[in-house]
Protein backbone atom coordinates (compact mmCIF):
# COMPACT_ATOMS: atom_id res chain seq x y z
CA UNK A 1 0.00 0.00 0.00
CA UNK A 2 3.03 2.28 0.02
CA UNK A 3 3.23 2.71 -3.49
CA UNK A 4 -0.32 3.45 -3.89
CA UNK A 5 -0.07 7.62 -3.05
CA UNK A 6 2.42 8.10 -6.55
CA UNK A 7 0.68 5.56 -8.04
CA UNK A 8 -2.63 7.58 -7.82
CA UNK A 9 -1.11 10.41 -8.77
CA UNK A 10 0.36 9.42 -12.28
CA UNK A 11 -2.74 7.90 -12.87
CA UNK A 12 -4.42 11.60 -12.28
CA UNK A 13 -2.32 12.84 -14.01
CA UNK A 14 -2.65 11.05 -17.68
CA UNK A 15 -6.12 11.80 -16.93
CA UNK A 16 -6.07 15.65 -16.91
CA UNK A 17 -3.59 15.62 -19.99
CA UNK A 18 -5.15 12.42 -21.26
CA UNK A 19 -5.19 12.02 -25.33
CA UNK A 20 -8.98 10.97 -26.00
CA UNK A 21 -10.40 13.40 -27.99
CA UNK A 22 -8.20 12.25 -31.20
CA UNK A 23 -9.73 14.63 -34.43
CA UNK A 24 -11.40 12.64 -37.28
CA UNK A 25 -12.04 13.92 -40.80
CA UNK A 26 -15.48 14.74 -39.74
CA UNK A 27 -14.24 17.63 -38.17
CA UNK A 28 -12.23 18.80 -40.96
CA UNK A 29 -15.59 18.61 -42.87
CA UNK A 30 -17.76 20.62 -40.35
CA UNK A 31 -14.79 23.12 -40.17
CA UNK A 32 -15.14 23.58 -43.55
CA UNK A 33 -18.50 23.71 -44.02
CA UNK A 34 -18.75 26.23 -40.98
CA UNK A 35 -16.26 28.45 -42.63
CA UNK A 36 -18.18 28.26 -45.96
CA UNK A 37 -21.23 29.91 -43.98
CA UNK A 38 -18.98 32.72 -42.89
CA UNK A 39 -17.92 33.57 -45.71
CA UNK A 40 -21.85 33.72 -47.31
CA UNK A 41 -22.25 36.00 -44.71
CA UNK A 42 -19.86 38.38 -44.94
CA UNK A 43 -20.18 38.47 -48.81
CA UNK A 44 -23.91 39.33 -48.41
CA UNK A 45 -23.50 41.57 -45.34
CA UNK A 46 -25.76 39.18 -43.19
CA UNK A 47 -24.72 39.11 -39.16
CA UNK A 48 -22.85 41.03 -36.75
CA UNK A 49 -19.42 41.59 -37.95
CA UNK A 50 -18.38 41.21 -34.53
CA UNK A 51 -19.95 37.75 -33.97
CA UNK A 52 -18.95 36.94 -37.40
CA UNK A 53 -15.37 37.40 -36.51
CA UNK A 54 -15.03 35.39 -33.59
CA UNK A 55 -16.92 32.65 -35.26
CA UNK A 56 -14.21 32.62 -37.70
CA UNK A 57 -11.74 32.69 -35.36
CA UNK A 58 -12.46 30.08 -34.00
CA UNK A 59 -12.32 28.10 -36.93
CA UNK A 60 -8.95 29.01 -37.55
CA UNK A 61 -8.09 27.96 -34.68
CA UNK A 62 -9.60 24.41 -35.07
CA UNK A 63 -8.75 24.09 -38.81
CA UNK A 64 -4.57 24.59 -37.78
CA UNK A 65 -4.88 22.23 -34.73
CA UNK A 66 -6.77 19.68 -36.67
CA UNK A 67 -4.06 20.00 -38.92
CA UNK A 68 -1.28 19.43 -35.66
CA UNK A 69 -3.38 15.86 -34.86
CA UNK A 70 -4.49 17.77 -31.48
CA UNK A 71 -5.93 15.45 -28.82
CA UNK A 72 -7.23 17.55 -26.54
CA UNK A 73 -10.41 18.27 -27.45
CA UNK A 74 -9.86 22.06 -28.71
CA UNK A 75 -10.40 21.46 -32.15
CA UNK A 76 -14.07 20.03 -31.10
CA UNK A 77 -14.30 22.89 -28.45
CA UNK A 78 -13.31 25.53 -30.80
CA UNK A 79 -15.76 24.14 -33.55
CA UNK A 80 -18.48 24.14 -31.15
CA UNK A 81 -18.49 27.69 -30.28
CA UNK A 82 -18.03 28.37 -34.07
CA UNK A 83 -21.41 26.45 -34.52
CA UNK A 84 -23.33 28.37 -31.55
CA UNK A 85 -22.55 31.87 -32.97
CA UNK A 86 -23.56 30.71 -36.51
CA UNK A 87 -26.54 29.32 -35.13
CA UNK A 88 -27.88 32.15 -33.12
CA UNK A 89 -27.06 34.23 -36.63
CA UNK A 90 -29.33 31.97 -37.71
CA UNK A 91 -31.84 33.64 -35.38
CA UNK A 92 -31.18 36.70 -34.59
CA UNK A 93 -28.83 38.10 -38.02
CA UNK A 94 -27.53 41.10 -35.20
CA UNK A 95 -26.73 38.84 -32.50
CA UNK A 96 -23.73 39.90 -30.85
CA UNK A 97 -21.53 36.58 -29.65
CA UNK A 98 -21.15 36.33 -25.98
CA UNK A 99 -18.64 36.32 -23.77
CA UNK A 100 -15.42 34.08 -24.57
CA UNK A 101 -15.42 31.05 -22.64
CA UNK A 102 -11.88 29.13 -21.58
CA UNK A 103 -12.09 25.26 -23.05
CA UNK A 104 -10.80 23.12 -19.97
CA UNK A 105 -7.59 22.75 -22.19
CA UNK A 106 -6.86 26.87 -22.39
CA UNK A 107 -5.19 28.24 -19.46
CA UNK A 108 -5.93 31.85 -18.15
CA UNK A 109 -3.19 34.13 -20.04
CA UNK A 110 -2.16 37.54 -20.19
CA UNK A 111 -4.75 39.13 -17.59
CA UNK A 112 -3.55 42.63 -19.06
CA UNK A 113 -5.04 42.08 -22.59
CA UNK A 114 -8.25 41.03 -21.01
CA UNK A 115 -8.19 44.00 -19.29
CA UNK A 116 -8.03 45.66 -22.51
CA UNK A 117 -10.62 43.89 -24.29
CA UNK A 118 -12.94 44.56 -21.57
CA UNK A 119 -11.91 48.34 -21.93
CA UNK A 120 -12.05 48.30 -25.72
CA UNK A 121 -15.03 46.97 -25.62
CA UNK A 122 -16.58 49.84 -23.64
CA UNK A 123 -15.45 52.06 -26.53
CA UNK A 124 -17.82 54.45 -28.03
CA UNK A 125 -16.24 53.28 -31.35
CA UNK A 126 -16.07 49.85 -30.51
CA UNK A 127 -17.86 49.23 -34.01
CA UNK A 128 -14.51 50.58 -35.48
CA UNK A 129 -12.40 47.81 -33.89
CA UNK A 130 -14.63 44.72 -33.81
CA UNK A 131 -13.02 42.39 -36.34
CA UNK A 132 -9.73 43.05 -34.56
CA UNK A 133 -10.92 42.34 -30.65
CA UNK A 134 -13.09 39.45 -31.61
CA UNK A 135 -9.66 38.26 -33.22
CA UNK A 136 -7.39 39.07 -30.20
CA UNK A 137 -10.08 37.31 -28.11
CA UNK A 138 -10.01 33.93 -29.70
CA UNK A 139 -5.73 34.67 -29.67
CA UNK A 140 -5.29 34.80 -25.94
CA UNK A 141 -7.65 31.63 -25.48
CA UNK A 142 -5.07 30.11 -28.51
CA UNK A 143 -2.22 31.33 -26.39
CA UNK A 144 -3.70 29.81 -23.32
CA UNK A 145 -4.10 26.43 -24.86
CA UNK A 146 -0.68 25.85 -26.10
CA UNK A 147 1.12 26.90 -22.68
CA UNK A 148 -1.53 24.54 -20.93
CA UNK A 149 -0.40 21.94 -23.47
CA UNK A 150 3.65 22.82 -23.96
CA UNK A 151 4.10 25.63 -21.74
CA UNK A 152 5.28 29.42 -21.70
CA UNK A 153 8.48 29.39 -24.18
CA UNK A 154 6.45 27.69 -27.01
CA UNK A 155 2.80 30.13 -26.49
CA UNK A 156 4.68 32.75 -26.21
CA UNK A 157 4.62 33.40 -29.93
CA UNK A 158 0.80 33.09 -29.86
CA UNK A 159 1.16 35.99 -26.94
CA UNK A 160 2.90 38.60 -29.45
CA UNK A 161 0.85 38.19 -32.13
CA UNK A 162 -2.42 38.93 -29.72
CA UNK A 163 0.24 41.85 -28.54
CA UNK A 164 -0.12 43.22 -32.29
CA UNK A 165 -3.79 42.50 -32.97
CA UNK A 166 -4.42 44.74 -29.39
CA UNK A 167 -2.21 47.63 -31.25
CA UNK A 168 -4.38 47.32 -34.57
CA UNK A 169 -6.90 47.29 -32.15
CA UNK A 170 -6.26 50.38 -30.49
CA UNK A 171 -5.45 52.34 -33.88
CA UNK A 172 -8.83 51.53 -35.28
CA UNK A 173 -10.35 53.22 -32.23
CA UNK A 174 -7.85 55.72 -32.04
CA UNK A 175 -8.45 56.57 -36.23
CA UNK A 176 -12.38 56.74 -34.99
CA UNK A 177 -12.07 58.94 -32.30
CA UNK A 178 -10.06 61.49 -34.27
CA UNK A 179 -12.59 61.36 -37.50
CA UNK A 180 -16.12 61.97 -34.53
CA UNK A 181 -13.62 64.18 -32.90
CA UNK A 182 -15.18 68.25 -33.23
CA UNK A 183 -12.30 70.57 -34.68
CA UNK A 184 -12.07 73.93 -33.12
CA UNK A 185 -12.08 76.78 -35.55
CA UNK A 186 -8.61 77.95 -34.54
CA UNK A 187 -7.10 74.69 -35.64
CA UNK A 188 -8.99 74.67 -38.63
CA UNK A 189 -6.36 77.17 -39.99
CA UNK A 190 -3.69 75.74 -41.07
CA UNK A 191 -4.09 71.90 -41.14
CA UNK A 192 -2.41 70.09 -38.53
CA UNK A 193 0.08 67.39 -39.15
CA UNK A 194 -1.26 63.90 -38.46
CA UNK A 195 0.46 60.25 -37.30
CA UNK A 196 -0.62 57.83 -39.47
CA UNK A 197 -0.07 54.17 -39.30
CA UNK A 198 -0.01 52.21 -42.81
CA UNK A 199 0.35 48.54 -42.94
CA UNK A 200 2.62 47.32 -45.87
CA UNK A 201 3.17 43.66 -46.89
CA UNK A 202 6.43 42.71 -48.97
CA UNK A 203 6.59 38.87 -50.37
CA UNK A 204 9.96 37.35 -49.51
CA UNK A 205 9.92 35.03 -52.28
CA UNK A 206 10.51 38.35 -54.28
CA UNK A 207 13.02 39.03 -52.22
CA UNK A 208 15.34 36.49 -50.99
CA UNK A 209 16.51 33.44 -53.10
CA UNK A 210 14.63 30.11 -51.81
CA UNK A 211 15.20 29.45 -48.08
CA UNK A 212 17.93 32.46 -47.58
CA UNK A 213 17.83 34.63 -45.37
CA UNK A 214 20.74 36.97 -45.44
CA UNK A 215 21.24 40.26 -46.92
CA UNK A 216 23.60 38.90 -49.68
CA UNK A 217 20.99 36.92 -50.63
CA UNK A 218 18.46 39.25 -51.56
CA UNK A 219 18.27 38.78 -55.47
CA UNK A 220 18.26 41.87 -58.22
CA UNK A 221 14.68 42.31 -57.77
CA UNK A 222 14.54 42.25 -54.15
CA UNK A 223 17.39 45.15 -54.26
CA UNK A 224 15.33 47.21 -56.03
CA UNK A 225 11.80 46.66 -53.80
CA UNK A 226 14.10 48.10 -50.92
CA UNK A 227 15.79 50.76 -52.52
CA UNK A 228 12.13 52.13 -53.46
CA UNK A 229 11.05 51.49 -50.20
CA UNK A 230 13.79 53.24 -48.58
CA UNK A 231 13.52 55.99 -50.91
CA UNK A 232 10.05 56.31 -50.25
CA UNK A 233 10.59 56.42 -46.31
CA UNK A 234 12.69 59.58 -46.85
CA UNK A 235 10.01 61.11 -48.14
CA UNK A 236 8.19 61.02 -44.96
CA UNK A 237 8.36 64.47 -42.87
CA UNK A 238 8.66 61.89 -39.75
CA UNK A 239 9.52 58.84 -39.31
CA UNK A 240 8.46 57.26 -35.72
CA UNK A 241 8.23 53.72 -35.66
CA UNK A 242 8.82 50.69 -37.82
CA UNK A 243 7.84 47.43 -37.03
CA UNK A 244 9.03 44.42 -39.14
CA UNK A 245 7.40 41.22 -38.38
CA UNK A 246 8.63 37.95 -40.83
CA UNK A 247 6.34 34.76 -41.68
CA UNK A 248 6.83 31.95 -43.53
CA UNK A 249 4.81 28.72 -44.24
CA UNK A 250 4.37 25.59 -42.79
CA UNK A 251 6.52 23.62 -44.65
CA UNK A 252 9.53 22.59 -42.33
CA UNK A 253 10.13 22.75 -38.42
CA UNK A 254 8.28 25.13 -36.20
CA UNK A 255 11.64 25.71 -34.79
CA UNK A 256 13.11 26.32 -38.02
CA UNK A 257 10.56 28.76 -39.67
CA UNK A 258 10.66 30.97 -36.52
CA UNK A 259 14.44 31.59 -37.20
CA UNK A 260 14.34 32.14 -41.07
CA UNK A 261 11.07 34.59 -40.07
CA UNK A 262 12.98 36.38 -37.36
CA UNK A 263 16.38 36.76 -39.68
CA UNK A 264 14.41 37.91 -42.96
CA UNK A 265 13.01 40.70 -40.63
CA UNK A 266 16.24 41.49 -39.31
CA UNK A 267 18.03 41.21 -42.74
CA UNK A 268 15.34 43.46 -44.65
CA UNK A 269 15.83 45.97 -40.79
CA UNK A 270 19.87 45.88 -41.95
CA UNK A 271 19.32 46.98 -45.89
CA UNK A 272 17.08 50.24 -44.30
CA UNK A 273 19.25 51.00 -41.80
CA UNK A 274 22.48 50.97 -44.72
CA UNK A 275 20.27 53.12 -46.95
CA UNK A 276 19.84 56.08 -44.09
CA UNK A 277 17.15 54.95 -42.15
CA UNK A 278 17.78 55.16 -38.22
CA UNK A 279 18.26 52.06 -37.01
CA UNK A 280 16.72 52.70 -33.34
CA UNK A 281 13.38 53.37 -35.16
CA UNK A 282 13.12 49.93 -36.35
CA UNK A 283 12.00 46.71 -34.35
CA UNK A 284 11.99 43.32 -35.84
CA UNK A 285 9.75 40.36 -34.55
CA UNK A 286 9.93 36.54 -36.20
CA UNK A 287 6.32 35.18 -36.35
CA UNK A 288 7.09 31.69 -38.15
CA UNK A 289 4.42 29.71 -39.67
CA UNK A 290 2.29 30.91 -36.97
CA UNK A 291 0.01 33.68 -38.93
CA UNK A 292 -0.95 32.53 -41.91
CA UNK A 293 -2.82 34.24 -44.73
CA UNK A 294 -4.06 31.11 -46.96
CA UNK A 295 -4.32 27.31 -45.57
CA UNK A 296 -3.15 25.05 -48.94
CA UNK A 297 -3.98 21.67 -47.65
CA UNK A 298 -4.55 19.71 -50.71
CA UNK A 299 -2.46 19.99 -53.40
CA UNK A 300 -1.83 17.92 -56.88
CA UNK A 301 2.15 18.44 -56.61
CA UNK A 302 5.02 19.57 -53.86
CA UNK A 303 5.52 22.67 -56.22
CA UNK A 304 1.84 23.51 -56.35
CA UNK A 305 1.59 23.25 -52.67
CA UNK A 306 4.55 25.85 -52.65
CA UNK A 307 3.09 28.17 -54.81
CA UNK A 308 -0.28 27.93 -53.08
CA UNK A 309 1.41 28.59 -49.89
CA UNK A 310 3.67 31.79 -51.55
CA UNK A 311 1.26 34.12 -49.58
CA UNK A 312 2.33 33.25 -46.14
CA UNK A 313 6.26 34.17 -46.86
CA UNK A 314 5.89 37.62 -45.94
CA UNK A 315 7.55 40.56 -44.43
CA UNK A 316 5.14 43.10 -43.03
CA UNK A 317 5.48 46.20 -42.36
CA UNK A 318 3.86 48.50 -39.86
CA UNK A 319 5.16 52.07 -40.19
CA UNK A 320 4.11 55.05 -38.06
CA UNK A 321 4.99 58.53 -38.39
CA UNK A 322 4.09 61.71 -40.49
CA UNK A 323 3.71 61.54 -44.97
CA UNK A 324 3.91 64.69 -46.61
Amino acid sequence: MKNALPILMLILTAVAHADNRPVAPTDLATIERLQRTVQQREFAHTGNTYALAKALAWLDMALDEYHDQDRSGIVQDATAEAAAILHQLEIRPEFDAPATPHPASSEPVRADLWEQVAAMKQHADFACASKNIAELEVQLIWTGHEKWESGWSHAEPYARIAENLAAEARQALDACAAKHAPVPLAEAHPPVERIVVEKRTLATDALFAFNRDGVEYLVMGGRKKLDALAVELKTWNALEHINLVGHTDHLGSGRYNQKLSQHRAEAIKRYLVSHGIRAELIDTTGQGEAQPIVQCRVQRSPRALIECLQPNRRVELLIQGIRQ
